[in-house]
């Protein structure tokens, strides 16, 4: 992988920028120690129910291959579909915002969308990406904070969820923490927004909320 910047919650440093220099992972978020340096952060495999506004949801923990489990999540959601790309921090001379794919039918091609652009997804916290459903049963969203919000049916969710080996434990985001931008993936940021004609909307302010 190429080289990295990192944006750290509330705070920039040029200490932190240095330290990101040369480093040869691909982690999209990571946790302060006690002597100020960043290493990846891993949940586990676990997910909690959560109560928000009126709804509830699953927030769900994955260290690795959160694209393959957003897929598997999406067995349980009706077509058609939508994909939203969620640009917070370009890094390419684009627009922020919310992009949005036309109606999907085929859960296949939902597969080969992400298949395609799974390495950019998940090594880069320059953005969120949701799947959805056109009758708003059902949301998936890969979070850049490197978890997965599942609205919808949750009790669906969890039978999947712990076919997979996962068990339901309360976790929270580390403060502080820092998101990671990698440039070798600018290119890819140009790829996906050349995708779809997408529809183009503003962001919101849970977009770009930060806890």
């Amino acid at each position: 992988m190429g080289l990295f910047d990192i944006f750290k919650v509330r705070k920039i440093t040029k200490d932190l920028e240095k330290q990101s220099k040369g480093r040869a992972d691909d982690y999209k978020f990571t946790k302060m120690l006690s002597d100020n340096s960043f290493v990846n952060n891993e949940y586990g495999k676990v997910f909690e129910t959560e109560t928000t506004n009126a709804y509830q949801r699953l927030k769900i923990g994955a260290d690795n291959k959160q694209i393959d489990l957003m897929l598997k999540l999406c067995e349980n959601l009706n077509p058609p579909y939508f994909i939203l790309y969620v640009l917070v921090v370009p890094r390419h001379g684009h627009e922020q915002g919310r992009y949005q794919s036309r109606p999907i039918e085929n859960i296949n091609e939902v597969r080969l969308f992400f298949n395609e652009y799974k390495d950019y997804l998940e090594t880069d916290g320059r953005h969120h990406v949701w799947i959805g459903t056109v009758d708003n049963s059902g949301i998936l969203i890969y979070d850049q904070h490197n978890v997965i919000f599942a609205y919808g049916s949750l009790e669906k969710y969890k039978r999947t969820l712990r076919t997979l080996g996962f068990h339901e434990k309360p976790f929270s985001f580390p403060v502080p923490h820092a998101h990671r931008f990698n440039t070798d993936n600018d290119q890819f940021e140009e790829k996906i927004l050349q995708h779809w004609d997408w529809s183009i909307f503003p962001l919101t302010e849970h977009d770009t909320y930060d806890n």
